[in-house]
């Protein structure tokens, strides 16, 4: 203990010193940061610049197979001429619906029948009766009359046509244009001779000479085919 006056001679405690200054947490460098803050950006560009570039070249390869994907208008390759014959099977059927009609069946032959042409009576034939007949003399039914003379073939007269030789049987329709084009009065029936007749009463018919005398009289044999009035 101290005496009165004295000055106090208790010790006094030091001041703290400063605690030591930690260091940074993990201990990476400034330039690190530096170095990151530069490379996150340049590797999100070159990710951009990637992402781009596959898009365009998938765009570009869609557009290639597109060019080469036959449309519906041109066929596919190998099959050219797809829709032509499309049409062609359109045109078929819209044939079909404009069909021509069917000839038209005879009403009498073809058939044998035989006339006789003498001279200064030669025979006069109908052909509009259901069976054809010959007479004696001319009538109102007369649609052919059959003449001979001395020197020449016996000849039919009547409104008749002669057909080209070489040639196939006609029809109905061929031989009615035949007498509107080249219609004659008379034709000399030798054999081999084919002719088309037009009846008094608008009948056609179509005759073909089997056999006949050269020259002079005789019997002349057809084959013979009678068609019905058109409908």
């Amino acid at each position: 203990m101290s005496t009165y006056g004295d000055p106090d001679h208790r010790t006094v405690p030091p001041p703290p010193s400063t605690p030591p200054t930690p260091p940074p947490s993990g201990g990476q460098p400034a330039w690190a940061w530096w170095v990151v803050g530069i490379v996150i950006p340049v590797i999100g560009i070159a990710v951009t610049l990637l992402t781009v570039n596959d898009r365009d070249s998938d765009d570009d390869s869609e557009a290639r197979n597109t060019a080469r994907t036959p449309t519906a208008s041109t066929g596919a390759p190998g099959q050219e001429g797809a829709g032509d014959s499309d049409s062609g099977s359109d045109s078929g059927s819209d044939s079909g619906s404009t069909e021509e009609a069917e000839p038209l069946a005879p009403a009498f032959g073809p058939a044998d029948w035989s006339a006789r042409g003498d001279y200064g009576n030669g025979q006069y034939l109908e052909l509009d009766s259901a069976q054809l007949q010959a007479f004696d003399q001319i009538t109102d039914g007369t649609d052919l009359a059959l003449d001979a003379t001395a020197i020449e073939p016996v000849d039919a007269e009547g409104t008749v046509a002669l057909l080209p030789a070489g040639t196939a049987d006609p029809t109905e329709a061929e031989c009615r244009t035949q007498i509107e084009k080249n219609k004659l009065d008379e034709v000399d029936l030798t054999p081999g001779t084919r002719f088309c007749v037009q009846t008094g009463e608008g009948r056609t018919a179509f005759l073909r000479v089997l056999s006949a005398p050269v020259e002079g009289e005789g019997t002349v044999r057809f084959k013979v085919t009678v068609w019905p009035l058109p409908q």
